[in-house]
């Protein structure tokens, strides 16, 4: 409507002046060189119109000429380019396939045909790396370090390809490399502190977690958790160093382990390993006091094995009466805890008050036990019921209880368990990666109770798996004292004991 009511006005305003010009005819006269033209208005001012147009049209020809050569070379560019963008599309396709001859050959057809060497190059060395050419990609790797521009997506290659080969010293120069040119980045930052520490350079990698922290490619509750694991492997290593050393050396480095270590606890005062560490140097070089509030104010958070054995070791020539009451004493921060009955049961088992000790692990081995004992329970259960009563039997049965009872948390990483805990995990060589757990296999399976007579109940047996070993069972009238899941003797058994050394009650292997 609006394109039709513009073509109407435009016609007429050309109608009206037409024949303005109609009624305002005019002459127009021009000299030149001694003529004399005359004509109308109209005609001249159609003359001088046609002339315009016939110029105008020259003009475009002569440049239309002028500017062939470089429309078509033109052209030529753009459809080249078309082409040369094709062959990297389907070749990063032929990468992601896994095809390395396609991947190859439309790497070298992108090479040709574009000026974009942060692609092509990219393409053939992801080409190269995929028909197993670990050479020929290094080399587009390197090429690539050649310009400012792709300089950091070669180091990204090469540090790649350095790690696959296994040499962590040139991984870790291409790594710091890119680190130096792009701090924000985070696998540069990464990669730079895995490899330090797994090199135990401790210095330098609290240098790089603090290089991370100005880039703000790490948060801090993350910084924090490593520089605390860092402190305690420094501190780790001082303290080892010192108790190499004698005299005024040995107490300075001492001094030197314990300063790392509190440094360490005040960032993780609940870190069971750096707790640990920190009160065990401390009970060393006269700190008892700060050492037992390190490990109670550790203790109320989460009881671990590491604590009380520092706790039963702190004070030398202590009386096993004394240890027994400060174990009770820690116990009772948090008496409800697994740990705090063990620790009980070992203070008690040192002062020979095996009552206390056996009523410390009831919930676990008792007449009314509620919970299944763990290895460390039944081989403290052996060790009672041998001081106790010398009873030898009962103590092999639970050891042989032992063989399958569930397993304790220890420190545990990929394929590597340990009670000893470790700031790097020895078999992948990751930082911080050890986790105190239990293995849940161990945890799901119950060892079968005996029933009133000591007789333990029959295993189904799982097709995968082969079937129970027999069970020796008890006769009635030679029950236990306490029930026990009895075993056949191990292979190593001395066999039963001479007819006089039985006591009267007890049943001898």
């Amino acid at each position: 409507m609006l394109r039709a009511l513009f073509i109407f006005i435009v016609v007429a305003l050309l109608s009206a002046l037409a024949i303005w010009l109609a009624d305002n005819p005019g002459d127009l006269t021009m000299h030149w060189r001694g003529y004399e033209i005359r004509t109308s208005f109209v005609v001249g001012v159609g003359v001088m119109a046609l002339a315009a147009f016939l110029v105008l049209l020259v003009y475009r020809i002569v440049s239309g000429f002028v500017d062939t050569p470089a429309s078509v070379a033109a052209f030529l560019e753009k459809r080249r380019q078309q082409k040369g963008f094709l062959a990297l599309s389907r070749g990063m396709v032929a990468v992601a396939a896994g095809d390395a001859p396609e991947a190859k050959r439309y790497a070298a057809q992108a090479h040709k045909l574009l000026d974009a060497p942060p692609l092509t190059l990219l393409l053939a060395a992801q080409a190269a790396q995929l028909e197993g050419d670990e050479k020929s990609a290094t080399g587009y790797f390197e090429r690539m370090l050649e310009a400012p521009e792709t300089a950091f997506l070669g180091l990204r290659g090469l540090f790649i390809q350095a790690r696959r080969a296994g040499d962590r010293e040139e991984a870790l120069a291409h790594a710091r490399r890119a680190f130096e040119l792009r701090p924000q980045t985070p696998w540069a930052a990464q990669a730079v502190f895995e490899i330090e520490a797994a090199e135990e350079d401790w210095d330098a990698a609290l240098a790089t977690l603090d290089r991370e922290v100005s880039a703000k490619v790490i948060s801090r509750d993350k910084a924090r958790r490593r520089r605390a694991v860092l402190l305690t492997a420094k501190a780790m290593t001082a303290a080892e160093a010192a108790h190499g050393q004698a005299g005024e050396a040995r107490k300075a480095a001492l001094e030197k382990a314990v300063a790392l270590a509190l440094d360490a606890v005040a960032l993780e005062a609940s870190f069971a390993p750096t707790v640990a560490l920190a009160a065990r140097l401390c009970g060393e070089t006269g700190r008892a006091r700060k050492a037992a509030r390190l490990i109670e104010a550790a203790w109320d958070v989460e009881p671990h094995p590491d604590l009380a054995d520092v706790w039963l070791d702190m004070i030398d020539g202590e009386s096993g009466y004394d240890r027994a009451v400060r174990a009770r004493s820690l116990a009772g921060r948090n008496p409800e805890h697994i740990e705090s009955r063990i620790l009980v049961a070992r203070g008690a088992i040192g002062a020979r008050d095996w009552a206390a000790a056996r009523e410390a692990l009831a919930a676990y081995a008792g007449p009314d036990a509620t919970e299944m004992p763990t290895q460390r329970i039944c081989e403290l259960m052996a060790e009672i019921e041998e001081g106790a009563f010398g009873d030898r039997g009962a103590a092999r049965g639970w050891l042989a209880r032992a063989l399958h009872a569930p397993q304790d948390p220890q420190w545990t990483g990929e394929n590597y368990r340990s009670p000893r805990w470790s700031p790097i995990d020895p078999m992948t060589g990751a930082f911080d990666a050890l986790v105190w757990t239990a293995p849940a296999i161990a945890l799901a399976r119950e060892e079968p109770r005996p029933d009133a007579f000591g007789q333990e109940p029959e295993r189904p047996i799982e097709k995968a798996e082969a079937p129970a070993a027999p069970v020796v069972s008890l006769p009635e009238r030679a029950a236990p004292k306490e029930p026990l899941a009895f075993q056949p003797p191990l292979p190593d058994d001395p066999g039963p004991e001479d007819a006089d050394e039985a006591q009267e009650g007890e049943r001898k292997w």
